[in-house]
C-alpha cells in the first residue's frame, strides 16, 4: 500500500516526476471484493468458464478497480483526496489476476492553486500464458486537477 504524502503547492513545480506507486498482485478474492462493493457482477470478471467463452483467457479485473488503485495513488501524492478536483482516465488494456498495478505520474502545469497532473497506471505482470503479454504495459492513462494545501 502507499504512504500519503504532503506536497504543497509551493513544492510542486511543472515537469515534477511523482514517485512509483505500487498496488498488488491483484488477486481473484480482490476482483471478488470489488464486484460486491461496486454492484458489478459481470461474470466475466469472476467466472473463467464464463470469460473463456467471450474469447479470455481467464476472468480479469474489471477496468474500475485498477482506476480505484489509480485515484489512490493521485490522492497520496498531494496529502489524500480532499484535494482532488478532477479525475479522467483512459483504459487501454485488461489487468489479469497476479498483476502489479504501478501508478506514475508528473505535474503538466500549474495555474493558480490548481495542479495538472498526468498519469499512467501500468499492469506487470505474466498475464495469462496463452497471451504472451509484455511484462509491463500500460493499463490506464489519465489526467487531474489537484488543489493541494
Amino acid at each position: 500500500m502507499s504512504v500519503p504524502f504532503d506536497l504543497r503547492l509551493e513544492d510542486v513545480f511543472s515537469g515534477m516526476e511523482l514517485s512509483e506507486v505500487v498496488f498488488g498482485p491483484v488477486e481473484r478474492a480482490d476482483i471478488v471484493r470489488y464486484a460486491g462493493a461496486a454492484g458489478d457482477f459481470n461474470p466475466i470478471h469472476i467466472d473463467d468458464a464464463y470469460a473463456q467463452g467471450a474469447g479470455a483467457p481467464t476472468a480479469f479485473a474489471m477496468g474500475m478497480l485498477p482506476a480505484g488503485y489509480l485515484a489512490h495513488a493521485v490522492s497520496d501524492w498531494f496529502g489524500g483526496p480532499q484535494h482532488l478536483r478532477r479525475f479522467r482516465v483512459r483504459f487501454l488494456t485488461r489487468v489479469w489476476p497476479g498483476d502489479e498495478i504501478v501508478c506514475w505520474g508528473r505535474v503538466d502545469e500549474i495555474e493558480g492553486r490548481l495542479v495538472k497532473v498526468r498519469f499512467e497506471a501500468d499492469r506487470r505482470g505474466p498475464g495469462p500464458r496463452e497471451l504472451e503479454l509484455p511484462e509491463r504495459e500500460p493499463a490506464l492513462s489519465g489526467d487531474a486537477d489537484v488543489e493541494p494545501a
